[in-house]
Order: structure tokens, then sequence, then C-alpha cells
């Protein structure tokens, strides 16, 4: 067994989940939420484990330590200023909850290249995914500015700080990207992702 990480990992809970008409993040893949599902993987894989959310009465029973949003609802950045408060660690893995095939040999390598940049981030065909990423605590200026700016946008700090992008072969030894970057915001992509488990398992 891989020795954890010395990096958190935060589970990022914090979405509407509005398309999806109830929250994903509950939703049972192969008898297991959602947020289980990513909250057992990271307890294996890192030393510290953070869920951001705004209503953590809904995952208590997980018993992880939760944080929430400086603003409520203004996005994912509020989760990445949260959720790099929260760190102990210079650096911390981000993962959208709803995104359940989150592969350990490429986060493992992530955080592995973060040492020297402030954020690790994959692009498929030119598009960042900046809710499967490693930010560092040198982000932590640019966020709180642009969030007290209402600049919401994940990639709006980018060209400010030093972004290790994972792209091209580099990113496909790792898998298929369209598995790798999953993510269920929708009954339709729910059931992909079912049929996309039964077939792996």
């Amino acid at each position: 067994m891989d020795p954890k990480l010395q990096a958190c990992g935060v589970i990022l809970a914090g979405g509407r989940s509005t398309r999806m008409g109830s929250n994903k993040a509950l939703l049972e893949l192969e008898g297991e939420p959602l947020v289980s599902r990513l909250a057992r993987r990271f307890t294996g894989w890192f030393e510290q484990v953070v869920i951001v959310t705004n209503t953590p009465d809904e995952y208590a029973f997980l018993q992880l330590p939760m944080v929430g949003d400086r603003i409520p609802g203004l996005g994912p950045l509020g989760g990445l200023e949260a959720g790099l408060r929260a760190s102990r660690f210079e650096h911390a893995f981000f993962c959208a909850v709803d995104m359940p095939f989150v592969d350990e040999a490429l986060v493992r390598f992530m955080v592995g290249e973060a040492r020297g940049y402030d954020i690790v981030v994959p692009a498929v065909d030119g598009e960042f995914e900046p809710m499967h990423a490693v930010y560092g605590k040198g982000c932590l200026p640019f966020i709180t500015r642009n969030l007290d700016s209402r600049r919401l946008r994940l990639v709006s700090i980018f060209d400010e700080v030093r972004v290790r992008v994972v792209e091209g072969e580099e990113l496909l030894r790792f898998g298929d990207p369209a598995r790798l970057f999953f993510n269920c915001n929708t009954p339709a992509d729910w059931e992909q992702a079912r049929l996309r488990a039964r077939q792996e398992g």
C-alpha cells in the first residue's frame, strides 16, 4: 500500500445540483453515495481530508472535518478558498463530489508535480479541468481578491500564478480523459455513470 500523500484531499460538495434535481453527492453508485465513495478513497490516499459544504448536517455521517465558504453562494472559487485555508499542507487536491472515476495514479502524479507550482491542472483539448486539480496556498491572495471583486471563474487566477498543465500524451498514460473527468450533472449523466460502473465492476 502506497504511503499517504503529504497534502490535503478536498471534496467540493457545495454545488446546488439544480440540473440533477436532488443532491447528487448522496446519489448511490454501486450501493455507495458519491460523497462516501470519494471520502473512502481520499482517506486512503491523503494525510488530511476535508469536505467543503455549506450544509454540514447532510454529511455528518462521514465523520470528516467540514468547512464552509467565507461568502456562501459564490460557487467553486469560494470552495477553493475554504479548502486551502483548512489545509495543513502547502498543497491540496480538489475534486468535485460528482466525479466518480477519479484515478489514484493520476492524483498521485499531480501532487508529485506540485513542488514549485501553485496549480497543477489537467487539460483536455485545451480546456482545463479546474475541479480536478492541485492548488497551493500561494493562490489564496488571488482567490480572496477575486471573490471580493466577484470575479468568480476558477480559471480567473491562472494567469497570476505558476501553473503546471498535464495534457496530451502525459495525461493519456492514465486512461481515457472522458472517464477520468466524467462528472454527473444531469440524470442522463447519472445513468451513464451507473452503466460505466457496472461495466467496470
